[in-house]
């Protein structure tokens, strides 16, 4: 069974690898965090195979790789001490809906009003995927970060605030 899955999906998952570190080194990811990017790449395509074959719709099909891949950026950024973002947009650079946006314009182009209706809403649907994937990752991570910062400067006794800053300088 994963012998054809990965006879099937091989060549996709390199691929995405290769994509994403050329992407890395066209908007100047530092060398040293290519290879996250590219891992967070594998991951999101991995995903998205195992999503299809699974034959889950194609809203689900984007954003729980999207989820996990932001899971993966918002954890990583902490770890590396750099932003999620560097790590987060070249993952998710595989899932990006070219090839139907691509086939959209041409159906508009070519007068197929049906064919355009049905590849813009496909269009669509994954961008939506891939962007709810996002936000409801980010929104928990950020206000997991932010409710221990207002704790801190909510509870913290204002002597201490002042011996902080004093010691610091």
């Amino acid at each position: 069974m994963m012998g054809v899955f990965w006879e099937k999906y091989f060549v996709m998952v390199l691929t995405a690898a290769i994509g994403t570190a050329g992407y890395c080194l066209n908007v100047n990811v530092k060398r040293n965090k290519i290879i996250y990017g590219c891992i967070g790449g594998v991951l999101s395509t991995f995903l998205y195979c195992v999503f299809v074959e699974a034959g889950l719709s194609l809203l689900l099909q984007n954003l729980i790789p999207a989820a996990v891949v932001t899971f993966y950026a918002e954890v990583l950024a902490r770890v590396v001490k750099a932003p999620a973002t560097v790590f987060l947009i070249p993952s998710i650079i595989p899932l990006v809906p070219g090839g139907r946006l691509y086939y959209t314009m041409r159906a508009i182009v070519d007068g197929e009003g049906a064919d355009a209706r049905v590849y813009a809403m496909e269009t669509i649907v994954i961008a939506l995927g891939i962007a709810v994937g996002i936000v409801v990752v980010s929104l928990v991570f950020y206000h997991i970060s932010h409710k221990r910062i207002q704790f801190k400067v909510r509870f913290e006794q204002p002597e201490e605030r002042d011996g902080n800053r004093k010691r610091k300088a």
